[in-house]
């Protein structure tokens, strides 16, 4: 297949090996969302809005109208009240939608601080993203990755386009997405579209209460990076101006947050609105997560701005799944039992009766099983010297805090220095630490070993480490939103 290069960017190469590298073992396809066997286009399109919070969603029950169109969306499609992300930053949670594996199998579980150096660990070779296991299934199947992303680590493998634009963070930036729709829309696809723009820093006004600021200073809010000079900068003066102006608190950094989310939705409304006009809204399958949530001085009173990568509340990990299926063979609403990111991988390919390769961990969300006492996952924290571990099953949730992580794994069982247990259907807001509680010290262990269990078989195969060169261009862009 033809690999294309777009106005400067480049696309990736891909590899008749895939076929020998995906291995055999494969998770049942008992498939219980369709109610047809043949679709007509395979057509899907991933979103992941970055650092969305689900509780912050109105189509959630958030009480701003922050996402109007994705309400409306919602009464197409399966919507889960209770999705997890396998990480609480950008990187590892990312790559786990993308390959169906916690961070602990696919290698990019570091801190990101490790970059400084411009070396950073790369994506596990024996793990394979979704793109490349639908070209290996089918080459005819055209993957366009729209992501800003780093591509030396992993993250544009197997695509046949990558566009370096993130579409959603302005209106001005849309258009190339709307263009590749209209290039596809006879054929089949998968897109892969992710945004920055609810990320910190927060610039959405629309929440902003009329005249608290003038109107020069609400430039400094819409267009952070002109105002303020080199983007590098950009993370630290524009904390700066927002004290200036008397916004650098909890709820004001909330109220610009929210207006960055009504952005996005605005320009989802508009793909939504583009997909009617071409034809192929009824049959695509429409795929809205995020990566990780944010906090906004719930569990940490001084911390709002920026904070995420550092624990497992509920405010850094549960995040919106919305699965909107070929129209008439889904029934729409709600689910309320927990799943995983690792999930939509193993969903999407089963969906689309394409056999689930055995390294995934995932089960598809089609699958007929009762899946409240699946066992949850997350990992890999953004911290250097700390890591945090987390299982959820049922409503109970277990989190281990352990110091020096040495391992590709990052486990280190012998500085286990915190743990706790939270029970997040009677105690939603987890204020209430349970482990000390002699009655659920069993639980505890029996949780505990279970963490333990799957971490250590997760990091089977991936014993080797190798670095890559991470470039100057992404150094830049991880400055700017604050990383470094």
């Amino acid at each position: 297949m033809k690999k294309l290069f777009l106005n400067g960017h480049h696309s990736v190469g891909k590899s008749a090996a895939i076929i020998l590298l995906l291995g055999s073992t494969l998770l049942p396809t008992i498939n219980n969302c369709s109610k047809k066997s043949v679709f007509g286009k395979k057509q899907v399109i991933l979103i992941s809005i970055d650092t969305l919070r689900a509780d912050h969603m109105s189509a959630y029950g958030y009480s701003r109208d922050t996402t109007p169109y994705l309400s409306r969306l919602l009464k197409d499609s399966v919507y889960y009240t209770q999705a997890y992300t396998n990480g609480c930053w950008t990187m590892p949670s990312h790559m786990s939608l993308l390959t169906g594996v916690l961070p602990s199998r696919h290698g990019i579980n570091q801190s990101w601080g490790e970059v400084r150096n411009k070396k950073y660990r790369r994506m596990n070779e024996s793990v394979k993203t979704i793109a490349q296991v639908l070209e290996a299934h089918d080459a005819n199947i055209n993957t366009v990755n729209m992501a800003k992303l780093p591509d030396v680590l992993g993250f544009a493998n197997g695509f046949d386009k990558k566009i370096y634009r993130d579409p959603f963070y302005s209106k001005k930036k849309i258009g190339p997405l709307l263009e590749e729709l209209e290039l596809n829309k006879d054929r089949d696809f998968f897109f892969f579209i992710h945004t920055w723009r609810v990320h910190a820093p927060y610039t959405g006004d629309y929440f902003l209460e009329k005249g608290r600021l003038s109107e020069e200073e609400l430039v400094f809010i819409r267009q952070p990076g002109k105002a303020m000079g080199k983007r590098t900068k950009r993370a630290a003066n524009y904390r700066g101006f927002l004290n200036k102006v008397g916004l650098f608190n909890a709820g004001d950094c909330m109220t610009l947050y929210d207006g960055g989310i009504r952005e996005v939705d605005q320009n989802i409304g508009v793909l939504i609105e583009k997909c009617r006009q071409l034809g192929i809204y009824d049959n695509v399958m429409m795929v809205i997560v995020s990566d990780h949530g944010e906090h906004f001085a719930e569990h940490y009173p001084k911390l709002f701005y920026n904070y995420h990568g550092k624990d497992f509340y509920e405010e850094f990990i549960r995040v919106p799944l919305i699965i909107k299926y070929p129209t008439a063979t889904v029934k729409p609403g709600p689910v309320d039992f927990p799943v995983s990111l690792v999930d939509v991988v193993p969903t999407i390919l089963d969906f689309y009766k394409v056999p689930v390769p055995g390294f995934v961990q995932g089960e598809s969300l089609c699958l007929p099983r009762d899946k409240r006492r699946k066992p949850l996952v997350s990992e890999a924290t953004s911290d250097r010297l700390v890591e945090k571990k987390m299982i959820r099953v049922g409503d109970l949730k277990y989190i281990v805090t352990m110091k020096a992580p040495l391992t590709n794994d990052r486990t280190n069982w012998d500085t286990v220095a915190e743990r706790r247990l939270f029970d997040v259907a009677n105690d939603p807001a987890e204020k209430s630490n349970l482990y000390n509680q002699l009655k659920h010290k069993g639980v505890c262990v029996s949780f505990e070993k279970m963490l333990r269990e799957i971490v250590k078989a997760s990091a089977m195969t991936n014993l080797t480490t190798k670095e890559t060169t991470v470039d100057q261009e992404t150094l830049n862009q991880m400055k700017a939103l604050g990383y470094l």
